[in-house]
This record gives structure tokens, sequence and C-alpha cells, in this order.
């Protein structure tokens, strides 16, 4: 869209999807399902929330002997926010392939389905290679059902969000910049509660997760807790906190609870201005 014509983002933008990264990671963002992406999910702001992180140290698996496990987040502190603007499916790399999208979310994962999609995925992302959002090579869904999932590669090159549209969400989105956020668990008799910590993080890996309870504080505010998050068992449970923290503490932005794929809350810009 020419940068001097005037757009009215309250007509028309109505969905946003939050995703989160590390400082010290690089910029390659996991995306959501096929479904996220096609026009009548369009168009849509993406919040890119980088952290800086505390994370546990890597255990050795329970379950795939010789390999380690995740390092989970334990707290983090809001560094920074970046937003960008998909209006159309022009910057996402179409499903072309056999069988439907529709057909294969209902079919079981196998390695040999693996390797076909793989191999499909691959000369799809290659066909549009110039389109940012790509398709992932991993297919297995919750459940061992196959799946279709995006990533983008490097999220600068997504499509910058205009500048008009900038303005009127920074504001208030910068408020949660400097933000802090742990959790407390209680995981007695058998451990002490407390802050989650390496200590405990190595416990629950051989005892079992607690969701604990979610506190924050705010630039210039005292800690504030939020028993209602209930994402703390979670490995990287900061995203899932800036969302709840959007939707609890940022007026306009309503979550959806999952209810929607590809979108964290919905934008109601008579509560923003």
């Amino acid at each position: 869209m020419p940068a001097d014509e005037y757009f009215d983002w309250r007509a028309l933008l109505r969905k946003s999807e939050s995703k989160s990264r590390g400082s010290e990671t690089d910029n390659r963002i996991l995306l959501s399902s096929i479904d996220g992406w096609k026009t009548e999910s369009l168009p849509k702001i993406i919040i890119i929330w980088t952290f800086d992180k505390n994370k546990s140290d890597a255990f050795p698996s329970n379950s795939r002997p010789g390999r380690n496990s995740k390092r989970r987040d334990l707290s983090a502190t809001v560094s920074d926010f970046e937003l960008f603007l998909i209006e159309t499916e022009d910057y996402v790399v179409p499903w072309e392939e056999t069988p439907t999208h529709t057909e294969l979310v209902q079919m079981q994962w196998t390695q040999e389905w693996h390797n076909k999609l793989k191999e499909k995925v691959g000369k799809l992302n290659l066909k549009y290679s110039n389109r940012p959002i790509q398709f992932q090579s991993s297919f297995k869904n919750i459940g061992g059902i196959i799946r279709l999932q995006y990533e983008v590669k490097n999220y600068n090159n997504l499509p910058p969000c205009p500048s008009d549209l900038e303005e009127l969400l920074s504001p208030l989105l910068e408020l949660l910049v400097g933000t802090e956020i742990r959790l407390w668990k209680d995981n007695s008799p058998e451990y002490p509660e407390g802050w989650f910590d390496n200590q405990m993080a190595e416990w629950e890996h051989n005892n079992g997760k607690d969701s604990g309870v979610l506190w924050a504080k705010l630039p210039k505010n005292e800690w504030e807790e939020f028993p209602e998050f209930s994402n703390g068992r979670q490995d990287y449970w900061t995203g899932f906190a800036i969302d709840f923290l959007m939707a609890k503490l940022l007026p306009g932005f309503e979550d959806m609870g999952g209810h929607l794929t590809g979108v964290d809350h919905k934008i109601d810009f008579d509560k923003i201005v």
C-alpha cells in the first residue's frame, strides 16, 4: 500500500498472533498451521516479543537414551517487541501437493509420510523461495496426526507494519517492555515450595511438572500474582505468559483461548484509542 494512502485499520484489522524469542537466539520463528494463513484469516498483525531469559540446564532424557531434555524457561524480562503485518497469502508458500490439507490432517504420522512430505515441502519452498513464510519440515502433531505448519527463517523478512498502524499499537505494547516474569511453585511435601529455578526444574524433570503461579512486575510497579495463569508446565511458558498479560492488562486485546488457529488475540480498536 502506498505510504501516503490513508487506511482505516479499525475497519479491517481484527486479529493478532504473538510470537516470542530469546535475545540470544537466531531470527527463526515457528508459526501456526496452514489454517492460520488462509485468506479468511488475514490480515493479521504479528507481534514478536524478545525476552532476556534465564533458562534451565538440559537434563538427560528419561525417554530417549543418550539425548537431553529441552532447556526450560525459568524467568524472563521483556526487552523489546516488533510489529509486522500480513495482509494477503502472497507472503505464504501455498500447499499445491496431494493429498489435500483436509485429507492430511486426518491421517496418522508415519516415517514414510514424513519422508514424502519433507520432499514435497522442500520443492514448494524452493518454488516460492521469495516468500518469507515457508513450510517447516516437522509434520507430527499431538496424538500422532499429520500437520502442516509454517516458519520464517528470518523474521526480519516479514513485511513491516505500516507506520500509522504502528503508532496506534506501540504506545500500548510498550507498557509491557521491561516487565519481569517468574513462577512460584509448590511441590510440597516432596519438594520445598519456592521460585522456579534450575534445581526445581531438575526435580520436576524426574517427578512431574507443576503449573505454579505467575508473578509479574511491570516497570515502576510492585510484583503482582496471577493465579489464573495455567501454562507454567510448558517448557517455554514465557510465551504463554506474554499472551496472558496482553489480554489481562492491555485494553483492546481479547484472548482467543486457542479457539481460532493462528490468532492469539482479537483486536478492538475502540478500546485502544
